[in-house]
């Protein structure tokens, strides 16, 4: 398996550039923040692998799984933070745009989200698998699941709620007061989801780096005046943030054994990778094309895992990862264009195609 993140290293280097004195000033552009995403949503399909074949840790296997383990729940969190980013951005151009953020934000995501549960509860019923109407309506809203993913649409869509609601009281016109609520609400929705979900800590420890994105939005013009142009001030911030990084990665939490500090590693994670893309830019049609369907990608890839482990192909697991792949991205297409042509018939997008990774942007 290690093979796969070879060649995903191997990818993210098509393309790649790199600039010393003056860095790249569409850093957080569409476009290469869909690079990045693209690059974390393979992560992704490739860490829920792991969940449907007998892990073999021999010499080739186990640098796979231990990279897996290493990086964890970090791989979620330039999603969070890229939507935060954007959700500011949003809110500060656009007339109008906090009002629609109930059904533009929420109800979009959502509804897209069922549309998907439909699809394994028909894969389980193919299978011979009876669910409950209870189960069925529990997994609409996360407090079940019929073999999907559900914890990050849900958390996501409980933070737009805190942005609608920090922003509404206040409007467009103080974005410091609305960003600070919106803060404020988030913590809140991370201290309930840590009561009500206990352990299940994916659920709630990399949430605040939507807020984070918010804030970085706010600041990114101060920020990029600062070290966008200036290589010594650059690698001062990128190195403190990295040194930041693994102090909390490896020494703090390992001593204390605090998961609570997790929240601080991944935000610290977040603010690296932006460092580290003021220069580094990855940029190819690939990872571009990956990034612009990670909703599609990751709500559906465990379709051909529960399919194909039926069927006992995850005993080969290499054959298995490339069959599970290949229709993943192909059902992930065809659902973000059927999604795209509901959303225009519902008039929750314009008539000009909207890529669906920007609703999690």
């Amino acid at each position: 398996m290690v093979l796969f993140i070879a060649a995903l290293l191997i990818l993210s280097l098509v393309g790649v550039d790199f600039r010393g004195k003056n860095g790249f000033e569409d850093y957080m552009s569409p476009q290469k923040t869909g690079a990045i995403k693209g690059i974390f949503v393979i992560i992704v399909f490739f860490s829920h692998l792991r969940q449907y074949i007998t892990p073999v840790l021999d010499e080739m296997n186990k640098p796979y799984y231990d990279f897996m383990n290493w990086l964890g729940q970090l791989m979620v969190v330039m999603f969070l933070f890229y939507s935060g980013y954007g959700v500011y951005l949003a809110i500060a151009k656009k007339d109008g745009y906090i009002k629609s953020i109930p059904v533009k934000r929420i109800l979009k995501v959502w509804y897209h989200f069922a549309f998907a549960i439909v699809l394994y509860l028909l894969l389980g019923f193919a299978m011979g698998n009876k669910f409950t109407a209870k189960r069925f309506f529990q997994s609409l809203v996360g407090a079940s699941d019929l073999g999907n993913s559900s914890w990050f649409i849900m958390t996501i869509i409980l933070l737009y709620f805190a942005t609608f609601i920090g922003f509404i009281l206040v409007g467009r016109k103080h974005m410091l007061a609305g960003t600070v609520i919106t803060t404020l609400l988030s913590i809140g929705v991370v201290i309930w989801l840590m009561k009500i979900k206990e352990n299940n800590y994916w659920w709630y420890d990399t949430a605040l780096c939507y807020p984070l994105g918010m804030w970085y939005a706010m600041a990114k013009p101060k920020i990029d005046k600062a070290l966008l142009n200036d290589f010594g001030k650059w690698f001062s911030a990128t190195a403190i943030t990295l040194v930041l990084f693994f102090t909390l990665k490896f020494k703090l939490t390992v001593l204390t054994k605090s998961r609570h500090l997790f929240f601080f590693t991944a935000l610290a994670f977040g603010m690296l990778l932006v460092f580290l893309s003021m220069r580094i830019s990855v940029n190819n049609a690939v990872l571009r094309w990956f990034g612009k369907h990670v909703m599609g990608i990751y709500i559906l890839q465990r379709i051909p895992m529960i399919y194909f482990r039926s069927l006992g192909l995850n005993e080969y697991p290499k054959l298995f990862a490339l069959c599970c792949l290949a229709v993943t991205l192909l059902i992930a297409w065809g659902f973000d264009v059927a999604m795209d042509k509901l959303d225009i018939l519902l008039h929750l997008s314009p008539k000009k195609k909207v890529s669906i990774d920007k609703q999690i942007k």
